[in-house]
C-alpha cells in the first residue's frame, strides 16, 4: 500500500510539473533598456507562423502573473482555440475568465456561424472597427491597467475601408492608453502594400519584427523590437524560444 501511495503521489507530482507555466522568452522588458511599459501601443509584424500570436498570448499570461487582467480580441480563431493553446503551455486561463480578470471578445464565431464560446463578448461583425471600440470600452470600463490583444489587424483591415482604417486604429490607441491600458496588435506580413506596414507601424508606439529563420538545419523561430518610442533599441534578432 505504502508504495502504491507512493507511485501515486509522485504521479501527481509529475501530472503538476507537467503543468508548470512556460517562459517564453525574450520579452518586451528584456528587448528594452530603459522606458515605459504601460500604456503602449506595439505591432507585432511578421509572415504567417512565425509566433505573433503565441507571442501575444505569453505577453497576457505574462501580465496576468503580474496582476494585469487582459483581453483578447479574437478575429481568425474562435476563442476556445486560443484558450487551448495557452493551456498547451501551461497558461491556464479558466479562473481568470470566471473572475472577469480574462475577457474574449470574439469576432470570429457570429461570422462563421461557429458554436459561442463561455462568457466571450460577441462582435456581430468586423467591417465596423466602431463596433470593437465600443465592446472595448465596455470591457475596459471594468479593469485597472489591462493588456488588450488584437488579432488581428489584419482581418480588421482586409473587412474594411482600408483608407479610414489608419485613424480608426489611431483613435482606438488613443483611447486604450489613454485609460492606463496597453495594446498589442498583430500584422501579418505578405498580406498587405508596403505603404500599410509602414503606415500602421507609424502608428503604434513600438514595432516587433517576427521572422523564421531557415538557414540552418531547422528553422529558428527570431524577433526583434525595430523601434520603441521612448527609448533606444539594438534591432538585434533573437531567437524566439518557449522554456519549460
Amino acid at each position: 500500500m505504502l508504495k502504491e501511495a507512493e507511485e501515486v503521489e509522485a504521479a501527481r507530482g509529475e501530472s503538476k510539473e507537467e503543468q508548470k507555466p512556460a517562459r517564453a522568452r525574450p520579452m518586451i522588458g528584456d528587448l528594452v533598456e530603459f522606458g515605459q511599459l504601460t500604456q503602449i501601443s506595439y505591432m507585432l509584424v511578421g509572415p504567417l507562423g512565425s509566433g505573433k500570436t503565441t507571442y501575444a498570448e505569453a505577453f497576457l499570461a505574462e501580465g496576468i502573473a503580474q496582476g494585469f487582467p487582459a483581453v483578447f480580441v479574437t478575429t481568425d480563431v474562435s476563442p476556445r482555440v486560443i484558450r487551448n493553446d495557452m493551456s498547451r503551455h501551461g497558461w491556464s486561463i479558466e479562473e481568470n475568465e470566471a473572475s472577469g480578470q480574462f475577457v474574449f471578445i470574439d469576432g470570429y464565431s457570429e461570422r462563421m456561424g461557429a458554436p459561442k464560446s463561455g462568457t466571450a463578448r460577441s462582435l456581430m461583425k468586423v467591417d465596423d472597427i466602431s463596433e470593437l471600440g465600443i465592446v472595448l470600452s465596455e470591457v475596459l470600463d471594468q479593469l485597472v491597467v489591462a493588456r488588450v490583444v488584437i488579432d488581428s489587424l489584419s482581418t480588421l483591415i482586409l473587412h474594411s475601408n482600408e483608407a479610414a482604417m489608419p485613424r480608426a486604429v489611431q483613435r482606438l490607441s488613443g483611447r486604450v492608453t489613454q485609460s492606463s491600458h496597453s495594446i498589442m496588435y498583430i500584422l501579418e506580413e505578405g498580406v498587405h502594400e508596403e505603404k500599410t506596414y509602414a503606415t500602421f507601424s507609424y502608428l503604434a508606439d513600438a514595432v516587433v519584427r517576427f521572422r523564421i529563420d531557415d538557414s540552418g538545419p531547422e528553422p529558428v523561430h527570431q524577433i526583434r523590437m525595430e523601434r520603441m518610442r521612448g527609448t533606444d533599441t539594438s534591432r538585434v534578432w533573437h531567437d524566439f524560444v518557449i522554456e519549460r
